[in-house]
């Protein structure tokens, strides 16, 4: 269809614009919400631990094990500031202070290691970001300059119990905790060894020059020498003057003296190695696998004629359809992403994982290696996700790529067991969550169309859309994709792909290419009946009608362009109750406008429309459509006040109520969805410490009513890598008394 020219929707009835600010004369006078519920509760999914102290970092790339079983794992992002977590029995012991979140310039890599005092992390730390030109307690600079070329690349100490810094007296930074290894831009540090003395560090170029491993005294904290060699990468220290160190398809071992190759072991075809760990007790060498494997590597005589002597976890690891156990079904030594392992001296083995689609989410896993029992587990949510609510099987949440069941929803604490996992690159290496540089994957719509299980998910700023279908017979819990809307960019279309001949993977000939009115859209929405919602800003809004299910794939109309109502600025966030016909548009008004170009706020103004589908069928929906509904929002421009926190970023309709999620701190308002009245607010509760992370995404909020009246709400929890979960029964008890925000 040829798109509505911003003309023709410009020439509807005026009187609309009329009717919406008359609707809204209170739009200087926003209600506030200073009405706290008192009678819920706060859970959570996802995640062990639900404070910043106790969660499980979102990603684990790397792991060190000491020989009494204390496990310090590292990843190079951690929103709650956990880069490097201490973990002794599957509980976090401590979390080693400014260990790198982004800010102050500092970023975390992705190698660490333990002794029985301290704990050591390779970090960058740049001067551009909240710098000063003051010196350290040594003397020394406490941040670099603010320079092109200068990026300071080093060690840095932290107590194990503790997690507070260990400074030194030839430390760098703000705490003189950093041994300096190199202040150069173009050089980064690749891997990190210990030794009962020394600390050994790859250093390697970004081009043209040669690598190196640089030592120092632990002691110190002092360079004493170095060498240079051929290739850098992870590497560990062997008992026997040897390091191990990764590169590629290899693995060398070189002289801790001076560098001279004293061995090499060729990996086998097809195996992606992402770390390496000596078992100083047993005198072998363990890789963990990223490939279609998903297990770890052992190799024996590891002095002499090393030799690939056996594997750890079951082949293909939790996409493995063995004893029966279903493809993407979890279960012990069926393991989702091998990127760090360790032995301690008591024949334990330490693995940890982060899911290999995309690199989304901890597990790290202690096993009795001689009876392949399980000890503990710990897992951790990709740190930006929400969870929507199976309304057919009301035991379960889908989150992006995950299957989470859920027994009582009233207690707090952590609600689930992840079960399964619904993305397996290996099979469809083009699905939209598998692609490690690709959109950022967050909301998910858990749908259900004519006995048909679907899940549809978003990204981050709701300019893409995915659709997932599942055939248990066919492959397990792995949805398999079928369709896929890119948003369009420089005057492109829309790319519409649905699957025609059911095999998941996209043919050129099953693309529709739609005009795209505006390309800068923040709202991909799936109704109850599986149709397709855009809005297209100040354009209107799109609709792609699903027009029945064949072969389990659902068939859609082309894409259709609606006009927006006048006197709503744009449709920045959209949602349709397909039951009650039903249509909400979120964004800004000629009541309430925006100042200025406040992109990432949902908008001021909620305003309904009642028999839209109908109207849209008949052909009697235009720019005149009056509102049955207009809720004003409180809103503040971007001011440096702070006052923009407490701005809307998503919401969502449930029942008698809509549940608006706010910008910081994990604030919901609830309003009545009849007429817009204030009714009362959710925050995090006592069992999570009063704390959450941003709401970060746009659809980053579900909502359930359950037959008793009571209602569940999820919500985007980013700071510390989990979905809260809200229960509340009643939405008369509230506290007038409650702060206003």
């Amino acid at each position: 269809m040829k798109p509505l020219s911003t003309r023709a929707i410009g020439c509807a009835l005026a009187a609309a614009a009329a009717s919406l600010a008359a609707l809204g004369a209170a739009a200087q006078q926003v209600e506030p919400i200073d009405r706290l519920f008192t009678d819920y509760t706060t859970a959570w999914i996802g995640n062990d631990g639900g404070t910043q102290s106790t969660h499980v970092p979102h990603d684990a790339l790397n792991m060190f094990v000491r020989d009494d079983g204390t496990v310090a794992t590292v990843c190079n992002w951690d929103e709650g500031g956990s880069n490097v977590a201490i973990l002794r029995n599957g509980r976090i012991v401590s979390v080693p202070e400014g260990s790198g979140t982004g800010g102050w310039g500092r970023m975390s890599m992705t190698s660490v290691a333990m002794d029985d005092r301290y704990v050591y992390q390779l970090l960058s730390q740049h001067g551009c970001d909240g710098a000063n030109d003051r010196m350290n307690d040594n003397g020394l600079p406490q941040f670099p300059p603010c320079n092109d070329s200068v990026e300071w690349k080093v060690i840095r100490r932290y107590d194990v119990e503790t997690g507070l810094a260990a400074p030194f007296r030839a430390g760098y930074g703000y705490k003189g905790d950093m041994a300096m290894v190199t202040d150069r831009r173009d050089r980064t540090l690749a891997g990190l060894a210990i030794t009962d003395r020394e600390l050994f560090v790859a250093v390697t170029p970004s081009c043209g020059m040669c690598d190196s491993v640089k030592v120092f005294d632990k002691e110190s904290m002092r360079p004493v020498r170095q060498f240079a060699v051929a290739h850098c990468g992870q590497m560990a220290a062997d008992p026997k003057g040897g390091l191990w160190i990764l590169h590629g398809q290899s693995v060398v071992r070189i002289s801790q003296r001076n560098g001279r190759l004293l061995g090499r072991i060729d990996l086998p075809e097809g195996v992606e190695a992402a770390s390496v760990a000596v078992d100083r007790h047993r005198h072998r060498l363990l890789i963990p696998d990223c490939g279609r494997n998903l297990n770890i590597l052992i190799y024996e005589n590891i002095y002499r004629t090393p030799r690939l002597a056996s594997h750890f976890g079951t082949p293909g690891g939790v996409f493995a359809e063995t004893d029966g156990h279903l493809r993407g079904e979890t279960g012990a030594l069926r393991f989702c992403g091998p990127r760090g392992v360790g032995v301690d001296a008591r024949g334990n083995i330490y693995v940890a994982n982060t899911f290999v689609g995309g690199g989304r989410g901890t597990v790290v896993e202690s096993y009795d290696e001689a009876g392949e029992r399980r000890n503990w587990k710990t897992e951790g949510l990709i740190f930006t996700a929400t969870a929507d609510f199976d309304r057919h099987d009301t035991q379960r949440l889908f989150t992006p790529e995950k299957i989470h069941a859920v027994g009582d929803f009233d207690r707090g604490g952590r609600l689930d067991t992840l079960t399964a996992y619904t993305l397996d690159p290996f099979l469809f290496p083009d699905d939209m969550r598998a692609k490690e540089s690709g959109v950022f994957v967050t909301a998910a719509f858990k749908r259900r169309a004519a006995g048909c299980d679907l899940l549809f998910v978003s990204d981050m700023y709701g300019g893409t859309l995915a659709g997932y279908r599942f055939d248990p017979d066919e492959c397990g819990h792995v949805g398999i994709p079928f369709l896929k809307a890119l948003n369009g960019s420089d005057n492109r279309p829309i790319e519409f792909w649905t699957d025609g001949n059911g095999d998941g993977l996209q043919q050129e000939s099953e693309v529709k290419r739609t005009d795209e009115a505006n390309p800068y859209s923040m709202s991909f929405f799936v109704d109850a009946d599986c149709n397709i919602w855009r809005g297209t800003r100040q354009q209107g809004f799109m609709l792609w009608r699903m027009e029945g299910i064949e072969n389990g794939i659902p068939q859609y109309s082309d894409g259709r362009l609606c006009a927006l109502p006048q006197g709503t600025n744009g449709a920045k966030r959209i949602w349709y109750d397909a039951a009650r016909d039903e249509l909400f548009i979120a964004g800004f008004s000629d009541a309430s406008p925006d100042a200025r170009d406040t992109w990432w706020c949902m908008g001021s103004t909620i305003a309904r429309y009642d028999r839209v589908m109908e109207r849209i069928a008949a052909g009697t929906w235009d720019g005149g459509a009056e509102p049955d509904m207009v809720l004003y929002l409180p809103f503040n421009i971007e001011d440096g006040s702070g006052r923009d926190h407490h701005n809307a970023k998503s919401f969502t309709v449930e029942g008698d109520y809509i549940f608006v999620a706010l910008a910081r701190y994990g604030y919901i308002t609830v309003y009545d969805r009849r007429d817009g009245r204030f009714v009362g607010r959710l925050q995090p509760g006592p069992e999570v410490g009063g704390q959450s992370g941003w709401c970060d995404f746009n659809y980053a909020i579900n909502a359930m009513r359950q037959d008793d009246g009571s209602y569940r709400i999820a919500v985007e929890e980013n700071a510390f890598a989990k979905v809260l979960v809200y229960t509340i029964r009643d939405f008369g008890s509230t506290v007038a008394s409650a702060p206003q925000p």
